[in-house]
């Protein structure tokens, strides 16, 4: 590939879910010609109808010889399995991409599977979705102001990777350059523990006796409403990441066990002057990001 790419005429998207029919929407009117693809006819055919592509094909060859760029938005073992089944279909000097939550196993099967094929690939990960699934629920706003992560390693080429950047910024994205093993340590952080958290917390209060679960539900306001929202993820795609980003998911386990003990040693102790003090610190950190938020994006995320 030159160091200067053209523009790319035709995008593909592989899984037609939440991301993916996203995506679509969000692709209308730019310039490209979107094809997609799924296992499942009835979805394909439902994309075309809505406008989510322009085109599909029965076979995954059909659809991937032809693109310029694909995104792969599909689970993290999917995405691995696609690459590797389907390495030999894309044409030379097209890009592969992915929306996956993990970056170090995913890069590096793309990288190794890819390359021989004269094919580049270039890590994604947009930090947007909702709890909930499937085409049904897709929106095209769903990427609007959101912050795509996009990795680079000493093997990426600089005209693909400027590419994938392309590719994101024209959908109203601010795209972070990242290395893949920095990624996964930082959404260890921001994003799997949370998801951790909000299965403990389910757990702690509402896995009790059946005697007290209705009173249990009456005392359960928004608050625990907010704080457990994300429980309702899909479990299946939550063992998944966690799976892919062990270390870095079990050394932010221990960050928060260690803090979880500080705060339990507190209460204990009855030091409630303390106990105000990390609320208030707590506050202010939140504050604090809060306002960097709605000084960068709107308040949609």
């Amino acid at each position: 590939m030159s160091q200067k790419m053209n523009k790319p005429e035709t995008v593909a998207i592989v899984g037609l879910g939440l991301l993916g029919a996203s995506l679509g929407m969000a692709l209308r009117e730019k310039g490209v010609k979107r094809l997609g693809w799924t296992r499942r006819a009835d979805i394909r055919e439902w994309a075309v109808k809505e406008n989510v592509i322009d085109g599909t094909a029965e076979e995954i060859h059909d659809v991937l010889s032809q693109a310029d760029i694909t995104v792969l938005c599909l689970p993290i073992p999917e995405i691995i399995n696609y690459i590797e089944l389907n390495a030999a279909s894309w044409k030379p000097g097209s890009i592969v991409t992915d929306i996956g939550s993990v970056k170090e196993v995913i890069v590096e099967c793309g990288e190794k599977n890819l390359t021989p094929h004269g094919v580049y690939f270039v890590g994604s990960h947009p930090m947007a979705g909702t709890e909930k699934s499937g085409p049904a629920a897709a929106f095209p706003t769903l990427y609007d102001n959101a912050e795509v992560f996009v990795t680079q390693t000493p093997n990426t080429c600089p005209a693909a990777f400027a590419g994938i950047i392309k590719l994101w910024e024209d959908i109203n994205t601010k795209t972070v350059k990242i290395g893949v093993r920095e990624h996964d340590i930082l959404v260890a952080h921001t994003s799997h523990i949370s998801h951790v958290l909000a299965l403990a917390l389910t757990e702690a209060v509402l896995d009790c006796p059946e005697k007290e679960q209705k009173l249990r539900y009456s005392g359960c306001a928004t608050g625990f409403r907010d704080t457990s929202r994300i429980t309702s993820s899909s479990p299946q795609m939550w063992r998944e990441i966690i799976e892919n980003n062990q270390p870095a998911v079990l050394e932010t386990v221990k960050e928060v066990e260690k803090r979880w003990r500080h705060i339990r040693q507190i209460i204990e102790s009855r030091q409630y002057d303390q106990l105000q003090e990390e609320f208030a610190k707590g506050k202010k950190l939140r504050d604090d990001w809060i306002k960097y938020k709605n000084s960068t994006q709107k308040c949609n995320w």
